[in-house]
């Protein structure tokens, strides 16, 4: 399994990211961890996390915040990471996560990796999920948070971010967590419903089912079709938890 390489040219730019993005670290002042993570958190405040791609330290302060104390992030950007250090974070800066992962296998209880998988090129992508698999310890969970293809805005998000080399549907983020040795694979709150009130539920289910209705009856029309085996989800963010 080969590191991925970067030319000096693109290890500029991933350093220049997020001035490039118009993203600061006041962006994520009002951040807070989403619903549906609150509930795959571990009981044990000493568990040990795994931040991958944690940018600005945005999930590891409000992991912090919640009383988490073995929390750690990784990052290949040096902004970020001198940043996430000025807030008395745990995070290194890596050159390869294949690397990184041979020296921390079996470690951490839960990873997590918010939009970083589709930054990753598709030849490197299932060596990449290998090595994440490879950290976790017996009875761990890897969370993977990506952009959603077959969301209204699917097309949109993947040329918005110049970056992003893949886009995922929840059939193909399968197959790829799959493919990397991955099982009790789950999508996390598939219909966004976490949070919302029981009124609020109810109306986003019926919306929903007429949304699908329409598109069943346009791809009659149109002679398209799904996957059949595939989970169809639509909001613009796939979460998926699996395990080893």
């Amino acid at each position: 399994m080969e590191p991925i390489q970067y030319t000096e040219t693109e290890k500029a730019q991933l350093n220049a990211y997020f001035k490039n993005r118009g993203i600061d670290p006041d962006y994520y002042l009002s951040f807070q961890l989403p619903v549906y993570l609150k509930d795959e958190l571990p009981s044990d405040k000493n568990a040990p996390i795994l931040d991958i791609g944690c940018g600005f330290g945005q999930m590891l302060l409000r992991l912090r915040d919640q009383g988490y104390t073995n929390i750690k992030g990784i990052d290949i950007g040096h902004e970020s990471v001198n940043f996430c250090k000025s807030q008395e974070l745990n995070v290194d800066l890596i050159q390869s996560i294949e690397d990184y992962a041979e020296q921390n296998k079996g470690r951490y209880s839960l990873i997590l990796m918010s939009h970083v998988l589709e930054h990753i090129p598709k030849e490197n992508c299932i060596d990449t999920l290998v090595a994440i698999r490879k950290m976790l310890a017996p009875g761990g969970s890897y969370i993977v948070m990506v952009p959603n293809a077959q969301s209204h805005t699917g097309v949109y998000w993947m040329y918005e971010d110049f970056t992003h080399y893949l886009l995922f549907t929840a059939g193909s983020l399968t197959y790829a967590l799959q493919s990397a040795g991955f099982n009790r694979i789950e999508f996390l709150d598939p219909k966004c419903l976490k949070g919302l009130s029981a009124f609020g539920q109810w109306k986003r289910k019926i919306l929903l089912r007429l949304y699908e209705i329409q598109l069943n009856f346009w791809n009659r029309v149109t002679a398209s079709s799904f996957h059949k085996p595939s989970p169809r989800i639509y909001s613009f963010e796939l979460k998926a938890k699996a395990g080893v």
